[in-house]
């Protein structure tokens, strides 16, 4: 393992997940979220929660592409694309569909949520896979 390109790839992940979730969640889907407000943390992104909130993404992060380097093949970003939907597929969308049986979410927020996901890990495999790669000679 590439140690360096390692820490990289995952601080870079995280800084990409710290936006794309507030873009996904704070803009995109903070309509649908109007019924909800009673179950959200007012103001958790200004308050000690968001700790908690950085802390996941961190690990998240880490792990994430420490399994992409475990199984790293050298096959370029359609390699970054395939982890991503095998990380979309074994954690968010498993757990959104899991979410929907045991809590009242509508439909519409759970496919919203699994598109989303599918996207932003995708996206996330593919900066992964793009700094972990060797330096072109």
């Amino acid at each position: 393992m590439n140690v360096q390109r390692y820490a990289i790839g995952s601080i870079a992940v995280f800084i990409f997940l710290l936006v794309a979730e507030l873009v996904f969640h704070g803009v995109i889907l903070s309509g649908c979220y109007d019924e909800y407000t009673h179950l959200i943390r007012p103001g958790f992104l200004s308050s000690w929660y968001a700790i908690w909130l950085f802390l996941g993404y961190l690990i998240f992060s880490f792990g994430f592409c420490f399994i992409f380097t475990k199984g790293y093949e050298n096959k370029g970003l359609g390699e970054g694309i395939r982890y991503g939907l095998y990380i979309a597929f074994a954690f968010a969308v498993s757990s959104i569909l899991i979410a929907y049986a045991v809590c009242s979410i509508p439909a519409e927020l759970v496919v919203s949520w699994i598109v989303g996901y599918l996207i932003i890990m995708i996206l996330a495999g593919i900066i992964i896979a793009a700094i972990y790669r060797p330096k072109q000679r």
